[in-house]
């Protein structure tokens, strides 16, 4: 296999990324965004432990996506202006203040309270995977492809250890011990990674001038309605992933096995985790814009034959080939926005990406959840398939202004 955009082999293409930016970095920016996967999780689950009411829990989880959804963006707007160092090293003291805040008040507070902590933790969580984006677009653009081939690989494997550990952690010592876990894992990898030298390569938004202003109104239109067709994309792919877990939890449970839900989502992230490190090697006649409504198209079709198994195993069979496609068409997506992103304001635009996916999934989970409550899996499935489709037509209008760009 080669790398098209360089000739050399996929291979070396990986192997290039630890000498570029240390092994150091790696770790960091792989174990620092561990937490934005446990969090949400680990305040459900000890918000219910400590008050009694999974509606409380329910209440405190939604407050953390949405606190993360509101302040992502605002985290990448202000990290293009101060610089990401600080913005991070802002984002840790406070995430930790406010998660330990939560572990000691939940319970012993008014509920209110403790769901305004749980929109702290989340206002405050740091974009690790988001801001690594940037650092490689400013690293070196001859190896984005790779770099973000691996940090698709890297969210993958969080979205499926994440959750594991803070169910491990829970049950073999306590609900606070998971949360005080993911505190503990930004406390340290955060840090090492805002600290990292690659920081300082990133460059900051200076005020805006009169010249500024006319350049940005000369190809501000084109690339403000690319960014908008990124982000619906995005919103798209969090859709297909929150339906595609509910759907998979309710065939879980009418097949007498309510617990495999989480295991059977995990085999449909194997699958991505694969075709997204194969697709450095795909060729550069295939363009982003036949990526991108392939990828959609395939995860249409997997979605099709999860709503039609009769059985688990056929189910696992079509959620696999799904799954081959969600990597590809997420790493496309944000390899999109990564083109588009102007070298000052790739913050913003990473972090409104990451933003979109987070609301898709509450959306196609809360949807998903309560279509397969009335008409079963096949119902959270259907959404699977809406969401594909929308992302193929998306696919489509940006490959055609893409075209009209040139």
């Amino acid at each position: 296999m080669t790398d098209p955009s360089s000739g050399r082999s996929a291979l070396a293409a990986y192997r290039a990324l630890p000498s570029l930016a240390g092994w150091g970095y790696l770790i960091a920016t792989s174990l620092g965004r561990l937490p934005v996967s446990m969090v949400p999780l680990a305040i459900l689950t000890l918000a219910t432990s400590a008050t009694g009411s999974i509606a409380v829990g329910g209440v405190a989880a939604a407050a953390t996506a949405l606190g993360e959804a509101v302040g992502a963006p605002v985290g990448g707007a202000l990290s293009d202006r101060w610089g990401q160092r600080r913005v991070l090293l802002i984002g840790v003291v406070t995430n930790v203040a406010s998660v330990v805040a939560f572990v000691l008040a939940v319970g012993h507070v008014p509920d209110g309270l403790a769901v305004a902590l749980a929109g702290l933790a989340g206002l405050s969580l740091p974009q690790v995977g988001p801001l690594s984006r940037v650092r490689w677009l400013a690293m070196s653009r001859d190896d984005v492809s790779a770099a973000f081939a691996f940090e698709g690989v890297v969210d993958e494997v969080v979205y499926i250890i994440g959750p594991a550990l803070v169910g491990i952690v829970a049950v073999v010592l306590s609900p606070q011990l998971s949360l005080l876990a993911a505190a503990a894992l930004i406390a340290v990898f955060v840090t090492q990674f805002a600290l990292h030298r690659s920081a300082a390569l990133v460059p900051r938004r200076e005020p805006t001038t009169d010249a500024d202003v006319v350049a940005a109104a000369e190809g501000g239109r084109a690339r403000s309605a690319m960014a908008a067709l990124v982000l619906a994309g995005m919103l798209a792919m969090g859709v297909f992933f929150g339906a595609s877990q509910a759907g998979l939890t309710a065939f879980a449970r009418t097949q007498g096995v309510p617990d495999a839900g989480a295991l059977f989502y995990a085999v449909m992230a194997i699958g991505s985790a694969v075709t997204t490190m194969a697709m450095v090697a795909l060729p550069s006649s295939i363009g982003p814009w036949m990526r991108w409504i392939g990828a959609a198209v395939g995860m249409a079709l997997g979605g099709i034959g999860m709503t039609l198994a009769p059985t688990v195993p056929i189910l696992l069979m079509f959620a696999v080939f799904a799954g081959a496609f969600q990597g590809p068409a997420l790493l496309t997506l944000y390899s999109v926005a990564g083109s588009i992103a102007e070298r000052t304001r790739a913050g913003v635009l990473m972090t409104l990406t990451g933003s979109g996916v987070v609301l898709g999934v509450g959306i196609g989970t809360a949807v998903g959840g309560a279509g397969a409550a009335i008409g079963g899996a096949a119902a959270a499935f259907s959404l699977v398939v809406a969401a594909s489709v929308l992302l193929a037509l998306l696919g489509g209008v940006a490959g055609v202004l893409g075209r009209e760009r040139r």
